[in-house]
């Protein structure tokens, strides 16, 4: 009975990363509670097993890094309350990679493809549903798109990260399909590439592309294949896009409006409520407070109040409504902590550089590559679902190499 009760963590650990997986689309009050859950469970752990947990891991020094400073901003905080609910939002930044960390030896291959199964099949449901909607409604949706609007997401969930997560479905499924010759993985991957043309976020639809392109270079370099599958997956490359251009309303709509972005943006027009236009504005505002602060920064909770008043004072004509944060990881981190927290980002994201590619499992390198692109422009760091993409998932496939994988 002793030895069974030994075991309980281990299944509270397991059933709540289930529900947080299966919840990501669709909840983020379940998201919330999951997270606390497997906290728990690893303190359980912790306390009933005592296991041998390595704590030197360089990404977990720099996570650990990224959350004090923001605890240490509550001794400059204008607003407390605001403080506090944002120290609250990025502690599973650091809180999830110790729980995985601590059931490190509970986590075997076939457990993380199961998990994977999960993720993939609830991200699809979300995309299914969506793509069905837009089939649906896909005049009025297909309208609302050149005029910088997003296509509808089933669950609620903010339409750049969801994309984000989509890609990052498509990727690992297709490597898995490849490496373990499944059907189902085929078929996630499969919807997922469809509802990412379809759905039409620029962030997720491109940072595929780039993901993809990293995974084709190493699989170039290590596996030297022949001239003809070359051909071939360049011009897959090529012509997919192509395909969707002509084929698919909402994605030939988003190209026009991002060329119309783009116009406007060199032509020094007005930028109001042009997507790619306010997000210039808001990272040259947020660059122009890192040079005020260069060493520390504002602090996480005052960078709302500095923002305002340095539009202010550059005269900015951009209308209160459309006068947005920096979606810029990197911009972002630089302007709250300065160039201390800006190279503690930097190394978190080159440290996987001093490994050869090679080596790395792929469904990590996907990982890597997409959270990289996307950090150019989506602040994954500072959201909830991102937190899970850059800690959870960072932490639960850096080792991560199914039996496919070893056997090739």
């Amino acid at each position: 009975m002793q030895n069974n009760s030994r075991s309980y963590p281990s299944i509270l650990f397991k059933s709540a990363l289930v529900l947080l997986l299966a919840s990501i689309p669709f909840s983020r009050a379940l998201l919330s509670i999951s997270t606390g859950l497997i906290v728990i469970s690893a303190i359980w752990e912790f306390i009933l097993n005592k296991p041998k947990v390595h704590f030197k891991n360089k990404y977990l020094y720099c996570l650990a890094g990224l959350v004090i400073f923001c605890l240490l901003d509550g001794f400059r905080a204008d607003s407390h309350i605001e403080w506090a609910r944002l120290v609250e939002l990025k502690l599973p930044l650091l809180l999830l990679p110790l729980s995985i960390l601590i059931f490190n030896k509970h986590l075997n291959e076939r457990l993380i493809t199961n998990f994977t199964i999960v993720f993939c099949m609830s991200v699809s449901a979300a995309t299914l549903g969506s793509i069905i909607n837009y089939g649906m409604n896909y005049k009025a949706i297909n309208a609302l798109v050149l005029q910088s609007k997003n296509v509808p997401i089933m669950g609620g969930m903010h339409h750049i990260t969801f994309s984000v997560f989509c890609a990052f479905a498509s990727l690992v499924s297709f490597v898995l399909a490849v490496k373990l010759k499944s059907a189902l993985f085929w078929l996630l991957a499969v919807v997922n590439l469809l509802g990412l043309h379809i759905l039409t976020a620029r962030t997720g639809l491109v940072g595929f592309y780039f993901a993809a392109f990293i995974l084709g270079i190493v699989y170039l370099v290590h596996h030297r294949p022949k001239t003809h599958y070359l051909v071939g997956v360049g011009l897959a490359i090529i012509i997919a896009p192509l395909v969707a251009f002509w084929g698919i309303g909402s994605f030939h709509n988003r190209v026009l409006n991002t060329w119309e972005d783009i116009k406007v943006i060199r032509a020094q027009k007005d930028v109001n409520y042009q997507s790619m236009g306010m997000r210039l504005e808001a990272s040259k505002t947020a660059i122009s407070i890192a040079k005020k602060h260069p060493i520390i920064g504002v602090g996480f909770s005052n960078i709302k109040g500095e923002m305002a008043r340095q539009y202010t004072e550059d005269n900015s004509t951009l209308f209160l409504e459309n006068r947005i944060m920096p979606h810029n990881q990197f911009i972002m981190e630089a302007t709250v902590h300065g160039i201390i927290g800006f190279v503690i980002l930097l190394l978190y994201f080159a440290f996987p550089l001093f490994a050869p590619f090679t080596k790395l499992p792929l469904v990590f390198l996907c990982l890597w590559s997409l959270l990289f692109f996307a950090s150019f422009f989506e602040c994954l760091f500072d959201r909830q679902h991102g937190i899970l993409l850059v800690s959870l998932f960072w932490f639960l496939y850096i080792d991560f190499k199914p039996e496919g994988v070893k056997n090739k």
